[in-house]
């Protein structure tokens, strides 16, 4: 059975089941970084699947995978703005450092065959004299 989420109490029922795991397969802010940046963010494991490790009202504790550390996940006031489609959960980042930013992770549990590739493209203009003038 697929995985469908559709609000944040659909979110929080995933992350309380056994093996559940996020994974990120988008961050718009270091997509806009340098190729070293972007490379060194992937070793210090931000795209690493994360397990969840405890759970509270308002936040997610996770655990990467293959490095020594934890990442809190916390879900408030600002979660209005989150999207839900399927398997995936954009949630809206301000860094104050420019156009506004998202993160989206995928959902799944543990030992489950990874997923293909998430590809999310920019819409882009059509070449010179295509379409139409209305």
């Amino acid at each position: 059975m697929a995985l469908v989420l559709h609000s944040l109490s659909d979110f929080k029922r995933f992350l309380a089941e056994p093996g559940a795991t996020i994974q990120m397969v988008r961050n718009t802010f270091v997509d806009r970084q340098g190729p070293a940046l972007r490379e060194s963010y992937r070793r210090k494991g931000l795209y690493a699947p994360r397990t969840v490790q405890a759970l509270s009202k308002k936040a997610a504790v996770f655990a990467v995978q293959g490095h020594p550390t934890t990442v809190w996940l916390y879900w408030d006031r600002g979660i209005r703005k989150w999207r839900f489609a399927d398997d995936t959960v954009a949630i809206p980042l301000n860094t104050g450092l420019g156009a506004p930013d998202e993160i989206v992770y995928r959902c799944g549990y543990a030992g489950e065959p990874e997923p293909p590739e998430l590809v999310i493209e920019p819409p882009t203009m059509p070449e010179e004299g295509q379409g139409q003038l209305l």
